[in-house]
């Protein structure tokens, strides 16, 4: 149960520039901080997705028989595999580079 003066306290500052954001919790970025951290962390993400996604449909290729419903599978499972490892790369340099900015 939050307290009484819960309304009263000021908000935690943000981890990185000490901006008071309501809504976010102690160690938190900003949204502001988050949303640059990720616009730096996208190229590493992009290039490493499509890296794994180009990788995937090569294996495919040379280990696999081909028809076209197993075309089909490879297309879906390279577009998978961009975007979870795109989400996953992000997430990662994003923890990197806010240990770099970190003082």
């Amino acid at each position: 149960m939050p307290s009484r003066l819960a309304s009263l306290e000021p908000p935690p500052p943000c981890a990185e520039c000490q901006a008071r954001v309501p809504g976010i919790r102690w160690g938190d970025l900003c949204p502001e901080c988050r949303a640059r951290l990720a616009r730096r962390a996208g190229p590493w993400a992009r290039g490493i997705s499509l890296l794994a996604a180009l990788g995937v449909v090569w294996y495919a290729f040379a280990t696999m028989r081909l028809n076209p419903g197993t075309r089909v599978w490879i297309g879906a499972i390279a577009i998978a595999t961009y975007l979870l490892v795109r989400r996953i790369v992000t997430q990662i340099a994003i923890e990197v580079l806010r240990g770099k900015s970190s003082p």
